[in-house]
């Protein structure tokens, strides 16, 4: 089992913490509001009352022992730094960090982030992205280049096969799920067969120029 442990109980603090337990992860959250490790209390393995800027609260974790920490300080951009910088002199394995600001991620990541997020802005790109484009119906960028879409089937493909469609041969997209949109239920990897209906989504991997031309 995968152990974590979340610093910041704030809304994306504790939504992470309630996440991960859910996905049978091992939890363990510390906080200096007593409102807020009280919340989290019943839902999580274990959480702390403590101020995570004092090191030598964080020695007492065993920081080696943990998978992940996830530090999420709100507007306090000083604590999370010196909470990450703590970690990693301490040996944490991993440090996802919540920023404020692009510089505030880049001296995360200077003083020892392995990542630093920021979910208001990856947030907004999705929003104005769903906007924008609205048959694309979630996106996942892997690289500058490659990225994984889900897209409602184009009116133009809904009765033909994978194989009428040639997306891997004139588009360079390769369709590696079909999700049914009313059931939500998954095809992996479909055959060359198989006859797309009005109610599937393709979930594809390609280059965002190629998506973005057969989603047209």
């Amino acid at each position: 089992m995968k152990e974590f442990c979340v610093i910041g109980l704030g809304n994306f603090g504790s939504m992470v913490a309630r996440r991960l337990t859910g996905l049978d992860c091992r939890v363990t959250a510390v906080d200096s509001d007593k409102a807020k490790v009280q919340a989290l209390q019943p839902d999580i393995n274990l959480a702390i009352l403590a101020n995570a800027t004092d090191r030598k609260i964080l020695e007492n974790l065993e920081v080696q022992n943990f998978d992940c920490f996830i530090v999420s300080t709100g507007q306090d951009s000083h604590a999370s730094i010196l909470i990450t910088l703590h970690l990693k002199e301490l040996g944490a394995r991993k440090i996802v960090v919540k920023a404020n600001s692009a510089d505030h991620a880049r001296i995360l990541k200077k003083v020892g982030a392995t990542e630093a997020v920021i979910p208001e802005e990856e947030m907004a790109v999705k929003v104005a992205r769903s906007l924008a484009q609205p048959n694309i119906m979630d996106y996942l960028p892997l690289s500058d280049q490659y990225s994984i879409a889900e897209i409602l089937a184009p009116a133009r493909f809904v009765g033909k096969t994978l194989m009428d469609m040639q997306l891997r041969t004139k588009h360079q997209i390769e369709v590696i799920a079909i999700k049914d949109s009313q059931t939500d239920e998954f095809n992996f990897i479909p055959g060359a067969t198989y006859k797309i209906k009005q109610s599937d989504a393709l979930v594809v991997l390609g280059k965002e120029e190629n998506i973005k031309k057969i989603r047209e």
